[in-house]
């Protein structure tokens, strides 16, 4: 492909960017990425779009602004999500003859906290550090799911990690469609760590469902958007138009349906414990020979093997 080789003049040299990522990975991410690690993910590139050097330097660019949340930054979005759930509660209390504390406590007398997915999912992780930092008592108020919820409850609180899908082909949507059918007259809330302005509004638009959000991304997050965060320093359109070209002919390679992840998401952010797949698929695809820099844990729904490969008899 022809391109103009000056627009790299722009970026920092590969040992720059290779600093950077370490220092990061062990002071922020509290995870060292070692270098025999980074040298493995960048001999999934091969030149194929621009030259070696230009590629090398395109992947090291774009991971050296991957935002890794930690379990300590997780434990605390956790808390600013509870705390944003009572400044909500706070605000409906219009009583005289009730305290505040009354009104908190009756509150979570007549909730549930559940999750939209089995309780092996992220979701059931994220509600034991959400339950563990906020003091929450395990008895009555967590549910292991949806179809248990008594006559009683009022307001039904899913937890999970992230929501950034819009349309009604995502996940979520199913489940707040047969949530919304099974309990018209309960009080649906989302507690979420991270949720895109579009899925927010699209959930609210849809079910009238109160979203309940730690961070919200917007296009700033989105990595080849006009405004994104990922170019801001630079700040030229070429080369924004070149590393979506890189992005996307490598995602293709690797065999992923959505190169630049899932819905277009074009994130680039993970957590301790997994990556989503709206994050860019170069950093955690693994089929087709691809090495990832960072594990993504998929959904098994329908496999049959319990056991691995080694002998456990």
């Amino acid at each position: 492909m022809t391109y103009n080789v000056k627009l790299f003049e722009e970026f920092p040299t590969e040992d720059d960017l290779l600093d950077i990522i370490r220092q990061t990975s062990t002071t922020v991410w509290k995870r060292e990425l070692v270098i025999k690690d980074i040298e493995a993910w960048l001999d999934n590139f091969k030149g194929e779009l621009f030259s070696l050097s230009h590629e090398r330097i395109i992947g090291l660019w774009l991971l050296s602004h991957f935002t890794f949340y930690n379990e300590d930054e997780v434990k605390h979005l956790c808390r600013v999500v509870y705390r944003d759930l009572i400044h909500y509660i706070s605000l409906n209390f219009k009583s005289k003859t009730e305290s505040l504390d009354d009104f908190l406590i009756s509150f979570f007398q007549k909730s549930n906290i559940i999750s939209s997915e089995q309780i092996s999912g992220s979701g059931g992780f994220i509600a034991y550090f959400f339950r563990q930092v906020n003091g929450l008592p395990i008895k009555d108020l967590f549910n292991f799911s949806i179809s248990n919820i008594s006559d009683k409850i009022e307001n039904i609180l899913v937890i999970d990690d992230v929501t950034l899908s819009s349309g009604k082909k995502s996940q979520m949507y199913k489940f707040w469609q047969d949530a919304k059918l099974k309990y018209p007259k309960k009080k649906l809330f989302l507690l979420t760590l991270l949720s895109s302005e579009e899925s927010c509004k699209f959930l609210k638009k849809e079910f009238d469902i109160e979203v309940i959000n730690a961070i919200t991304l917007d296009n700033r997050d989105k990595c080849f958007h006009k405004q994104s965060d990922v170019f801001s320093a630079i700040n030229k359109e070429e080369i924004t138009v070149l590393c979506q070209q890189f992005a996307d002919h490598y995602g293709r390679k690797i065999g992923i349906v959505e190169a630049l992840g899932f819905g277009n998401g074009q994130y680039t952010f993970g957590f301790f414990y997994n990556t989503p797949d709206n994050t860019l698929p170069i950093f955690w695809g693994q089929v087709n020979g691809w090495i990832p820099v960072l594990r993504r844990y998929h959904k098994n729904y329908f496999g049959q093997n319990y056991l691995l490969d080694e002998r456990f008899i």
